[in-house]
């Protein structure tokens, strides 16, 4: 969400950045939000992360749902937007990561910290040098709470990295 107000914060008026976020929020953060209480609550799952690969699918079919819609949604009511090609960016890095899924189980937490660190720090927000400097923890806390293997956390920072990139330079 920082990101994303980060970015509509250079590209448009505070009243716009807020409606971004909204929109944003109401489309893809509410259902994924709801879809992760809700598996937790009927022990589909162990816990929110959805750490085991098996977890995974209904994670990555709910998130690129979303973004389908997301991305729709601002074809039709903001053509132009720099939320068609952030929606586009992420809806395919999701689909990386599900196909990767029958290998490894990449670290969400890193490829979105990864992605939301690289577009800030490319578009000149100081807050990306903020998340940067947080990456280590993130990482960290992924080992030590053992939800990934150092190679699903390398994988999920250079995935976040370079979709990131391909999102800011396109």
């Amino acid at each position: 969400m920082m990101m994303v107000v980060a970015v509509a914060l250079r590209l448009s008026t505070p009243v716009e950045a807020v409606r971004t976020l909204l929109l944003v929020v109401l489309i893809v953060v509410v259902p994924v939000t709801v879809l992760m209480v809700r598996q937790v609550r009927t022990g589909s799952w162990t816990n929110v992360d959805a750490s085991n690969r098996t977890e995974r699918p209904v994670l990555y079919v709910v998130g690129m749902i979303a973004l389908a819609v997301l991305l729709g949604t601002v074809q039709i009511f903001r053509p132009g937007s720099f939320l068609i090609r952030g929606a586009i960016g992420v809806l395919l890095m999701l689909a990386v990561c599900a196909a990767l899924t029958t290998k490894i189980k990449v670290s969400l937490h890193m490829a979105f910290g990864a992605l939301a660190t690289t577009i800030l720090i490319t578009v000149g927000s100081p807050a990306g040098w903020a998340l940067l400097a947080g990456m280590p923890v993130l990482a960290w806390s992924r080992l030590t709470l053992k939800r990934h293997a150092p190679a699903e956390v390398m994988v999920g920072l250079l995935v976040g990295v370079a979709f990131g990139y391909a999102i800011s330079n396109s």
